[in-house]
């Protein structure tokens, strides 16, 4: 009996630092096994809706000045700066866009030139080394019910067709498991509490996003793993990580966050950077396979981004220069070199 214990002390001396590495919890019961540093990537989420001059109201200007979203040399100078800043993929907002191009379009115009805008920026990639990925992430906020009549998959088919099954586009969009990653977003809150919507498409691999994880009880599980597999669009405090049989799949880092009157949540700043850094060090504690920057060029109205400080947008500005790009650089080469 005392050469079995020993036996056992032995074994759990040799393999609870390697779960523990891994990324498992013993404290929640919740095991998150970390990504190998070789495999993470980092995505940012990333505007094409900027379709006139001028834009009206914002924190501040881009330090290209305010531009058109298909202006092909914005595009090339951001894939440029993303590039280099270690961002393997863009995820481009379509979420709105589930009754485009269906009827007359009256008042789509956006919608439509966000489509537009996408083609553009996917064209200008294929005559460019040096650019990230794409992903499209399309939705049916405040719409169940088109979920159920096939406009969902409409746009599903019209990104397959248009960008991820197309042989001239395809190897820029984003692979994950096998298939196009295809991002949904449900609305916030998510509409759907005790689970994940009832669509699938299997030629893509299918990831479903809401926004404020954080602050939905129902999808919200100890440690701030996001029930069910939510992929949170942004969150406010500690940010959630999504969960896949087991791994750290996704995590949300922003540099500053909005309050929420109704909840008594207050917004919280940049800090010189601080609030950006923090959420970098818990990707690298949790160590999940994509660490989801948000955003790089959203330039919000002034009720989600009322000023610099209370601002989440990376792209240069006149304000902060290139601080912020730099920094996403110097934070997405830690998290995929694995430095704890």
């Amino acid at each position: 009996m005392a050469i079995m214990h020993k036996i056992k002390i032995l074994i759990l001396a040799i393999v609870l630092p390697i779960l523990m590495s891994a990324g498992i919890r013993a404290e929640t019961g919740t095991q998150l096994i970390k990504a190998s540093p070789e495999s993470r990537q980092v995505g940012i989420a990333y505007a094409a809706w900027h379709d006139q001059i001028p834009w009206g109201k914002t924190w501040d200007v881009p330090q290209l000045g305010q531009y058109r979203s298909t202006d092909e040399s914005v595009i090339r100078q951001h894939a440029a700066w993303l590039s280099d800043a270690n961002v393997d993929f863009i995820y481009i907002d379509w979420s709105n866009d589930l009754n485009t191009g269906i009827g007359e379009n009256k008042g789509q115009h956006r919608q439509l030139f966000i489509e537009n805008a996408t083609k553009s920026i996917v064209d200008e990639y294929t005559r460019l080394q040096r650019h990230p990925k794409i992903v499209i992430m399309i939705g049916f906020p405040g719409d169940k019910a088109g979920l159920t009549d096939g406009r969902l998959q409409r746009k599903a088919d019209q990104v397959w067709n248009q960008f991820a099954g197309n042989p001239i586009y395809e190897n820029l969009y984003l692979h994950y498991l096998h298939h196009p990653l295809l991002l949904v977003y449900t609305g916030t809150p998510s509409p759907f509490s005790k689970g994940l919507p009832p669509w699938a498409d299997s030629r893509f691999t299918v990831r479903y996003m809401t926004g404020f994880v954080s602050q939905q009880p129902s999808l919200l599980a100890p440690e701030s793993v996001s029930h069910y597999g939510y992929w949170s669009w942004e969150d406010r405090g500690i940010p959630t990580v999504a969960a896949y049989q087991g791994n750290a799949e996704a995590m949300n880092i922003v540099a500053a966050w909005r309050g929420d009157s109704t909840n008594n949540v207050p917004a919280e700043g940049r800090r010189n950077g601080q609030t950006f850094s923090d959420g970098w060090a818990r990707a690298r504690k949790v160590g999940p396979h994509f660490a989801l920057a948000g955003s790089f060029n959203e330039w919000s109205n002034p009720d989600e981004e009322p000023n610099a400080e209370i601002s989440k947008d990376i792209e240069p500005s006149h304000v902060f220069g290139m601080k912020y790009l730099d920094l996403l650089k110097k934070e997405a080469a830690a998290f995929k070199a694995g430095v704890p």
